[in-house]
């Protein structure tokens, strides 16, 4: 019963911020100029961290940390997973996410408005212009998050991954960097009304530089990618 107690007041608290954060960061960008999204994005999302008794733990042995202007491939298990990437990477990284996200009142208003990237999966020639979109924000400097998967997996496992990401990576020009989020989808378990407070790992795989991404192709890429990120996953800590 306390467990309850204090997960419904974790979700309230997670939801006054989540509105005026919304609110003034929608105010924001309409007065001043996109350019406050992503640090007012990731001070929200540290915030929700916190509320939520959540640590990152980052492990960037395996790359030349801090890192910008890349593509980054994450895995996807949980919704807490764009809260530990946005309070930890530091660069302007932009996410690509469903369209439909837009009717959340106040929320999606702000998504709206944000250097974030919509996406209308039914529909080819949106999918195509948000394709161009990301192709185009990397080239003016910004990094892009993408989730392989396509969508959040349904048991926390590695799914299977979808060509569009590499595909991205390779029309920029940009180098890839994989990443594998250990720990999120134990937070709050899917089907349970609870948040368990724990350190999450964030793990900076690989970078992989675009001379060996073309190299490669995108098929190579990706089941590299894929074998590299499930490893790291599989691996007990």
């Amino acid at each position: 019963m306390v467990k309850k107690i204090v997960t419904i007041s974790r979700l309230i608290l997670i939801a006054i911020v989540t509105i005026f954060f919304a609110l003034t960061t929608t105010l924001l960008m309409l007065v001043f100029g996109k350019h406050h999204f992503h640090r007012l994005a990731a001070i929200w999302s540290k915030l929700l961290l916190d509320i939520s008794g959540i640590k990152v733990k980052l492990n960037t042995q395996e790359v030349h940390y801090p890192i910008s202007n890349v593509v980054y491939i994450s895995n996807h298990t949980s919704l807490y997973d764009i809260p530990v990437l946005l309070s930890s990477l530091k660069d302007n990284a932009r996410i690509m996410y469903k369209e439909e996200l837009e009717k959340i009142p106040i929320f999606g208003w702000c998504l709206k408005i944000s250097p974030f990237i919509s996406v209308k999966r039914e529909d080819p020639q949106n999918a195509m212009q948000s394709f161009r979109h990301a192709v185009q924000s990397i080239s003016d400097g910004d990094s892009v998050i993408i989730f392989p998967e396509g969508t959040r997996s349904e048991d926390g496992t590695l799914g299977q991954f979808k060509k569009g990401a590499f595909l991205l990576a390779t029309k920029s020009g940009k180098a890839i960097v994989t990443l594998a989020i250990k720990g999120t989808a134990d937070v709050m378990p899917k089907g349970k009304f609870e948040i368990n407070p724990q350190t999450v790992t964030l793990t900076f795989v690989k970078q992989f530089d675009i001379e060996y991404i073309r190299e490669a192709g995108i098929n190579t890429l990706m089941n590299e990618t894929f074998d590299l990120m499930k490893q790291h996953l599989d691996h007990r800590t």
